[in-house]
């Protein structure tokens, strides 16, 4: 057990609890229910070099369509003459699709060869930095975009502050990050994948609210979604809907399991064709189950649109 006294909210100020008996690093707010890890501070180094140090282009299909889901859950606020930047842009597959509605895309990301990628292969406009070091002119965008940053942040109430100068009258944010109160999350607790020491704080659906209602931010709309969402494991969405089988591994036994695979054994002839059939029967499952979780909000992400009042 780590030696940390409990200390009051980072966001309201109230008393905190432990999030979970057996663990002292994650504090649960009384107030506005938060939960924060105190202990997480990894510094800007790690994600200008350390964090990726180039570009998986293995990972470039399902992200982009990733972001084209992201792009339909927004289409109503995309309008042609909108100006939108994109804070933490990766590689700016969501801005490339973003440009298919809006005039002007623009992106701010610390990792260079994140922002060597956007620059080179997107011919996308990105400044290499993050929300903390970057400044634009009061009254620059219509919409303001951050994809699984603000659980990242030490203070994500003042980087709302400032994205708020940034945005026009009437302007839009939109903000994805983990939802602790999943059934993911309340099902695995301390295994939940999304809990790491890149992030410092878990939001839930109050707390969210509460976060951007303090920051004169009104919601227009919160949903719950995944990851690709319609491409997600056939498994891992029946027990999002409740349907269990099994015994849930642990991170540990995860990770065993992995260095157990054998990726180098021989391969029967055909297993590549088998491999294609079974994608093939499986992905319209995939789909229809993706659709019920997203349906019955019971997806790991909190996605929410507000706006500026």
């Amino acid at each position: 057990m780590h030696d940390i006294n409990l200390r009051n909210c980072l966001l309201c100020g109230e008393e905190t609890v432990l999030f979970f008996p057996e663990n002292d690093v994650l504090l649960k707010c009384t107030g506005c229910g938060v939960v924060f890890d105190e202990s997480s501070n990894l510094g800007e180094g790690y994600y200008e070099n350390e964090r990726v140090t180039n570009v998986d282009e293995k990972k470039i299909k399902p992200r982009k369509r990733n972001a084209k889901q992201r792009v339909k859950l927004i289409r109503n606020v995309l309008k042609k003459e909108s100006s939108l930047v994109d804070i933490g842009c990766g590689e700016g597959l969501f801005l490339q699709e973003a440009k298919n509605y809006v005039n002007a895309v623009y992106g701010i990301e610390p990792t260079k060869s994140y922002v060597a990628y956007a620059k080179g292969k997107m011919n996308l406009e990105i400044l290499q930095g993050t929300l903390e070091n970057i400044e634009y002119p009061d009254d620059s965008f219509d919409i303001v975009t951050m994809f699984h940053i603000l659980e990242h942040l030490s203070l994500p109430s003042q980087a709302l502050t400032k994205i708020y100068s940034w945005l026009k009258k009437n302007g839009h944010i939109v903000i994805e990050v983990p939802n602790i109160e999943s059934p993911t999350a309340q099902c695995k607790g301390l295994n939940w994948e999304l809990i790491c020491t890149e992030h410092r704080f878990y939001f839930s659906p109050s707390s969210l609210r509460y976060l951007l209602e303090k920051n004169h931010f009104k919601i227009v709309s919160m949903r719950f979604r995944d990851f690709d969402q319609y491409r997600t494991g056939i498994g891992t969405n029946l027990r999002k809907l409740g349907i269990t089988f099994g015994n849930i591994k642990n991170k540990k036994q995860i990770k065993t399991a992995e260095k157990q695979t054998h990726p180098h054994s021989a391969q029967k002839p055909n297993s590549s064709v088998l491999r294609s059939i079974r994608r093939t029967i499986q992905l319209p499952l995939k789909v229809f189950l993706g659709w019920l979780v997203l349906k019955f909000n019971r997806g790991d992400y909190l996605f929410v649109i507000a706006r500026k009042t």
